[in-house]
């Protein structure tokens, strides 16, 4: 393997190039084409290599990537990546590109612009040297990561299934280590009814809404735990209008955050037994964990220390550790896919205005990328 090693460090400078390529693209969930021109781009890549290119076309979010080498090559490895980014339109505008003491900053960069070449490059670095992949190798790019996946879901699961391995691309920890652990991601929507009456004539004919929910805020907020990694965050909240009238209305979404099915569970439990607290009060109550928790049993434990044998053999140490984020390893390991994470760029600030990665990192996550290819 020191032949890839040698080949990517002599390549560092055109994967940099490329990832500058793919940053200056502007892809915010929302904006269709930005994505589609990031998915332009990554498909003519993947036909580069010889892959097998087809394209899923969505409407409201950007289309859906998948190019497949060595079809029928046995029992496959997904390799999953999303093109879209959290960063609105003209974000680059304001914080352009740039490479200063051998980090490159960028809106999506980190998470996961980079990632793209990563693939990229350990897949042309096995071609490059002749050591190739004996295993098919799916390489999925979707559109609505950042937003829950919630046009790819079915497609992820489906490309994965019957998968030796899922390699879900995300960013690695900021230490380098893989995610051998993710919090599952729940959203409920929480509607509160009241009574409206005139809030200074009639005031204590009024229901209000907007004091109902605040207390079931109190109330939610206050089942936080960190010590079981349980997180309960309102984060948006509506109700009323004018001030003069007492609201007959108000609703709310809480994001909720388990690292076991189990607390996933008893969190859905939780919340569907809320009772309210006005006389009068009426609550409704919808939503769902839409990524369960990806829990670092016995079986991550092995797919850890399989990568770990593979990563020691070309000089790379490879740990792993817990991530809070959600990404889409809970849908494959869900549906029992063996599934590690976090093999994208070591870097920070993913979300941030100093999203970042190490340029010199592009080689070691490759490396290690097209290790595993070859010998997983």
């Amino acid at each position: 393997m020191e032949q890839i090693r040698q080949y990517l460090n002599n390549q560092l400078q055109e994967m940099t190039d490329l990832l500058a390529q793919i940053v200056g693209i502007e892809s915010n969930t929302v904006d269709k084409a930005g994505v589609d021109r990031v998915g332009r781009l990554l498909s003519l890549e993947l036909r580069r290599l010889g892959a097998t290119v087809t394209e899923f076309p969505q409407g409201a979010y950007g289309n859906h990537i998948l190019g497949v080498l060595n079809a029928g090559g046995g029992s496959p490895i997904t390799l999953i990546l999303h093109m879209d980014t959290v960063h609105p339109a003209g974000t680059l505008a304001r914080r352009p590109t740039r490479l200063d003491d051998g980090k490159l900053y960028g809106p999506g960069v980190y998470d996961m612009k980079a990632s793209h070449v990563i693939a990229l490059f350990a897949i042309r670095a096995l071609q490059a040297t002749g050591i190739g992949h004996s295993r098919e190798v799916r390489v999925l790019f979707t559109s609505d990561e950042e937003v829950g996946s919630l046009s790819s879901r079915h497609l992820i699961e489906e490309t994965a299934r019957g998968s030796t391995l899922a390699m879900v691309m995300e960013p690695a920890l900021p230490d380098g280590r893989l995610k051998s652990s993710r919090k599952g991601v729940g959203d409920f929507q929480i509607t509160a009814r009241g009574r409206a009456s005139h809030a200074g004539a009639e005031h204590q004919k009024g229901i209000n809404a907007v004091e109902e929910l605040a207390r079931q805020v109190i109330r939610l907020q206050a089942l936080t735990d960190y010590s079981r990694g349980i997180t309960f965050s309102v984060g948006d909240f509506k109700g009323g209008g004018v001030s003069n009238v007492v609201p007959d209305f108000a609703a709310l979404i809480v994001d909720t955050r388990a690292m076991t099915i189990e607390d996933a569970a008893w969190i859905t439990r939780t919340i569907y037994s809320l009772q309210p607290v006005l006389p009068g009060a009426t609550l409704e109550i919808q939503g769902e964990f839409n990524r369960l928790p990806m829990e670092c049993n016995a079986e991550r434990l092995a797919i850890v220390e399989r990568i770990q044998a593979i990563g020691n053999a070309i000089g790379i140490t490879v740990d792993h550790g817990p991530s809070g984020g959600g990404s889409d390893a809970s849908f494959t390991s869900a549906i029992g896919v063996p599934t590690m994470d976090g093999f994208g760029a070591v870097g920070d600030g993913a979300h941030a205005v100093h999203e970042h990665v190490v340029v010199s990192s592009l080689v070691e996550r490759s490396a290690l990328c097209a290790a595993i290819l070859s010998n997983y």
